[in-house]
Formats: C-alpha cells, sequence, structure tokens
C-alpha cells in the first residue's frame, strides 16, 4: 500500500535566460545585505557571472559582499570561516552561485551563520537540528546534483564525508539558467551527468521510493542518456543543456523525496578521503561492479529486477540485446563510452591498490546510514 510525504518547499524558477529575472523575481529573501558565495577557481569571475549576479541584486538595492574560497567538496573548516563572514557582515541572505560545491558549502554557511561555535561538533550533536537558517537562493552553474532542489547537503570533516539533511537546508529560490553551464568544460559536464545519473537511478530503485519520485527518476534517465552525449560534444547546444539542468534538478529532487542508495554511500570513502577527487568520477568508478552486485543479490526479489529492466527501457535497451549481459549493465556501458568515462582508473584520481582496505573500512563505518537502509537488497 503506498504510504509518503511529498514536500517542496523551493520556488523553482527554470529555463534559459532567466537570470535576468534575479532582478524583478518576488517573493524575494527579505534584507539589504548578501553573501554571494563562489569556488576558489575563477571561473565564476571569468564567465562574468559574479559581476551580472551583484549588478541584478543591486538593481534592486541588496548590497553583496563574497566568499570566494570554496573549494571541491565542502570543507567544515571554510563553513567556519565563511558563517563567521556572514555575522560580520550582517548578511541577511546567501546566494549560492556555482556547481555542487559551492551550493552545498552555501547551505552549510547560512545554517552556520545563525549559530555559534565549530559547525562540524554541532551538527554531530544535533544542535542543529531545529535551529533556523539564512534563506539561500541557488543559481547552478552546471547540470550534476540537482542540490538546488533539495534540502540535502554533504560535508568532508573529521570523520569522513558525510551527508546532512535539514530544512532549511532548502533553497528559498533555486534560479536554473541552463545558459549559465555552457561555459562547463566537457570533463566536468560528463562527471556532473553521471552524477544526476545515479542520483536518479538509485533513487529509483530506493526502497523509500514514491509515484513522484518514480516519475521524475525516469524522466531524468531517459534524458540523461539522450543529452548528455550532445551536453559533452557540444557544450553550445543549448537543447542538451536545457535537457541537462531539468534532468539535474528533477533527480536532485528525488535525493528529498526517495534516497540515494548504497552506491553513494560507498563513494564517500573515495572524495572523503581525498575531498579533490569529483563525487560524479567516484561513482562511475564504483558502477560496474556496483550493479553487476545489485543484480545478482537481486535475482529473486521481483520488484527489485523489474525496476532494473525499467531503468534500461528508459536508456533504450531491452531484453532483444546481448542475453548475455544484463540490460541495464549494457545501457549503462553505452552511456559511460557516449560521454568518454569508460576508460576512467582509480589512479587517475589519485587512488592506488593498497588503499583498498582503508577505502573499504570508511565504507563500512556508514552500513547503518540511510543510503543501506533503503537499498532493496541486503549487502
Amino acid at each position: 500500500m503506498l504510504s509518503f510525504n511529498f514536500h517542496m518547499p523551493t520556488n523553482i524558477v527554470f529555463g534559459a535566460g532567466r537570470l535576468a529575472e534575479l532582478e524583478t523575481l518576488p517573493a524575494f529573501p527579505k534584507g539589504g545585505k548578501a553573501m554571494i558565495v563562489i569556488g576558489q577557481s575563477g571561473n565564476i569571475l571569468r564567465a562574468g557571472y559574479l559581476d551580472r549576479v551583484q549588478g541584478l541584486l543591486g538593481a534592486r538595492g541588496v548590497a553583496s559582499v563574497v566568499f570566494d574560497g570554496v573549494r571541491a567538496n565542502p570543507r567544515t573548516e571554510d563553513v567556519d570561516a565563511a558563517a563567521a563572514k556572514a555575522r560580520e557582515a550582517g548578511d541577511e541572505f546567501l546566494v549560492g552561485l556555482g556547481g555542487v560545491s559551492v551550493i552545498d558549502s552555501a547551505k552549510f554557511f547560512a545554517l552556520a551563520a545563525a549559530h555559534t561555535g565549530p559547525f562540524w561538533g554541532s551538527m554531530a550533536a544535533s544542535a542543529c537540528a531545529k535551529g533556523s537558517a539564512l534563506p539561500l537562493i541557488a543559481i547552478p552553474t552546471t547540470s550534476g546534483t540537482g542540490t538546488e532542489g533539495n534540502s540535502i547537503a554533504v560535508l568532508c570533516g573529521p570523520e569522513g564525508k558525510r551527508g546532512f539533511v535539514h530544512p532549511g537546508f532548502a533553497p528559498a529560490i533555486a534560479l536554473v539558467d541552463p545558459e549559465l553551464a555552457l561555459s562547463c568544460p566537457q570533463h566536468l559536464t560528463a562527471i556532473t551527468g553521471m552524477d544526476a545519473f545515479f542520483h536518479a537511478a538509485e533513487c529509483f530503485l530506493s526502497t523509500a521510493r514514491q509515484p513522484m519520485t518514480d516519475m521524475l527518476c525516469l524522466e531524468a534517465v531517459n534524458l540523461i542518456t539522450r543529452f548528455l552525449p550532445t551536453a559533452v560534444e557540444n557544450g553550445a547546444d543549448i537543447n542538451a543543456r536545457t535537457a541537462m539542468a531539468w534532468a539535474s534538478t528533477a533527480a536532485g529532487m528525488c535525493l528529498s523525496l526517495s534516497s540515494p542508495i548504497s552506491q553513494h554511500a560507498l563513494e564517500y570513502s573515495f572524495s572523503g578521503s581525498n575531498p579533490d577527487s569529483p563525487h560524479g568520477a567516484g561513482l562511475v568508478l564504483l558502477s560496474r561492479s556496483y550493479f553487476a552486485k545489485l543484480i545478482e543479490l537481486a535475482a529473486d526479489d521481483e520488484e527489485t529486477s523489474d525496476r532494473l529492466l525499467n531503468l534500461a527501457m528508459a536508456m533504450g535497451f531491452g531484453l532483444e540485446e546481448d542475453p548475455e549481459v544484463h540490460p541495464f549493465l549494457e545501457a549503462l556501458e553505452a552511456l559511460l563510452e557516449a560521454v568518454g568515462l569508460a576508460d576512467l582508473l582509480p589512479e587517475d584520481l589519485g587512488f592506488q591498490r593498497g588503499q583498498v582496505a582503508a577505502l573499504t573500512s570508511a565504507a563500512m563505518q556508514l552500513t547503518g546510514a540511510r543510503h543501506f537502509v533503503n537499498t532493496p537488497v541486503k549487502m
């Protein structure tokens, strides 16, 4: 019998060219001071996006300060530094302008700015569980996690990489303008796109699924399979960028409405031990072995087996393909080939075989997390 909750508190403003509406959007966070959060790479500056956002905010009477120290994979020390800066400046809301690390970081900054004390310890002790956060406007420039559409964020701290859920993490506004992804490089387009793919595939298989996530997941899987290869090959194709932007946001919404499964928890041992390792790349490295094992374990689970076939069909593969290979594994391999990630190796991310025991130990610490709990088969 169906039993689920559906709550989507974020106002999603989606479409090419809609960044310009930042000046006139109704239901805007109150206040005349904002912190704009960007990455330390300088890409947002070079693309001119920071100037545009500052100008649009200024036109509606909002003064802004900039925190430009976000690194790949949010770090707890950055959260404490940015929160202190926001409190000192008297910022009343935040704007996350960039990829997942930037927007996830902005979520943590917004919550930490409303509290005192080292943030990691406060979250671990649930001191912030019922606390408020400063409002956040999320403006993604990549199509990957869909973090702009959910109340989840991940953080690297003393105990490794962990995912946190908090109602204050849900952006007040998600302004998704596919034109901002036109400058995203090929490789980053590929790995962020695969991250969105695995969000959708995992949430579709999750025992926490519900009717809304079923629809959104299959939509995202289909769009990513069709349009990610084009976005990688021709980054200027606005149709492909638009399809990927929606697929990413849709899959991101599912992370709150459903749940990822254990592939995500296993990946945290990669990017948690080496924060310079992209999360999407780690998922790609695990994917073939992970889903082959999942398919094997689900052999006597009719519902999970059917869902794996549904994913394959959404990717354009059916039972008429190679009878020796599961259609989903065949479809996954074809997608990895099409986006240039089929030959990715752990060594490419700085990992060595000698680290396997430590990576496994880190992964085993999360077997009680929701990712494992919501996996449809016993791992």
